[in-house]
């Protein structure tokens, strides 16, 4: 083989490759985010391309999630069942995004949470690389949580 040429097997992906495109895709969220807040401000008619746009991102991170996690049995199962996890999370967090909050939704919100964290923590005991994905997830849930918990308090439920 000559080198211009490139064989079927030197275009494949590998798992690490489904890995670091899903990172790449969750990382997408904060432009899309701030192209959202921009809408929400200047022309909140058109606020539903970014609530459609978050919802095309988030599909295809959690399919291409359970493709490397189940279909292609990675070794990076630890991993992409993290990815999975925080993606559900974040689902159920973008819930409050929208008009279709409803009070039962915080609890549906702290046991994903609670799972979430719970894989989150599975994956980074077990040294895996890119163990720094995981410990952001950590913080973001943690960050998220604390969100949670406040616009719970101002819903009008007394913690104290």
């Amino acid at each position: 083989m000559t080198s211009t040429e490139l064989s079927h097997d030197h275009l494949k992906l590998n798992e690490l490759s489904y890995i670091k495109i899903n990172a790449l895709l969750l990382l997408a969220i904060i432009p899309l985010s701030i192209i959202g807040y921009f809408l929400a401000v200047s022309d909140e008619s058109l606020f539903f391309v970014y609530e459609w746009s978050l919802v095309v991102l988030l599909s295809c991170t959690f399919l291409l999630s359970i493709v490397t996690a189940f279909v292609y049995k990675s070794s990076l199962i630890w991993l992409s069942l993290s990815f999975l996890a925080f993606i559900l999370q974040f689902a159920v967090f973008c819930l409050f995004l929208g008009p279709y909050t409803f009070y039962p939704l915080f609890f549906a919100y702290y046991a994903v949470a609670a799972i979430s964290s719970i894989i989150s923590i599975i994956t980074f005991k077990k040294g895996l690389p890119y163990r720094f994905i995981t410990l952001i997830f950590m913080i973001v849930t943690v960050i998220m949580t604390f969100y949670m918990i406040l616009l719970h308090s101002l819903w009008g439920v007394n913690w104290i």
